[in-house]
């Protein structure tokens, strides 16, 4: 199986940004850009280099497999916002071998695959995500 990887907050300037990793190699990735990890399940500050460069200042956070939202081994890099931040991290990314861009809605397919989720639940997720007001996000959350 394939490690992936992508934003899991939209694109644009913003105050933070979120990169999600999944699959086997997830957690080596991690470990490639901010040297040793927190504890599984635990959040921790780290200083995101790759050759050389530093990239961010980053909280990482790391999940074994059956803990996470695909249910697979997974990280999350929780980088500042920037545009050019995330562009020069997710670059770092592309360049490791056996790691690939995740394509539309592979997280979620992987969290059904692996009995995370269920159709419903899925559905539900995909309406909460485009909920304009407040009864929609009620009844997504339903």
């Amino acid at each position: 199986m394939d490690t992936i990887y992508a934003t899991a907050t939209a694109r644009g300037r913003s105050g933070l940004a979120v990169l999600r990793l999944s699959g086997p190699l997830a957690l080596a990735a991690g470990a490639a850009l901010a040297g040793s990890l927190p504890p599984l399940r635990t959040a921790g500050l780290r200083r995101l280099t790759w050759g050389g460069d530093l990239l961010d200042e980053a909280l990482v956070l790391t999940f074994e497999a059956g803990a996470s939202y695909t249910g697979e081994l997974s990280a999350e890099l929780h980088l500042h916002g920037a545009t050019a931040t995330v562009a020069v991290v997710l670059r770092a990314l592309s360049s490791m071998e056996g790691l690939r861009l995740a394509e539309a809605g592979e997280f979620t397919r992987r969290a059904l695959e692996n009995g995370r989720l269920d159709l419903t639940q899925a559905e539900g997720l995909s309406d909460l995500i485009a909920a304009e007001t407040e009864a929609q996000r009620r009844q997504a959350l339903r």
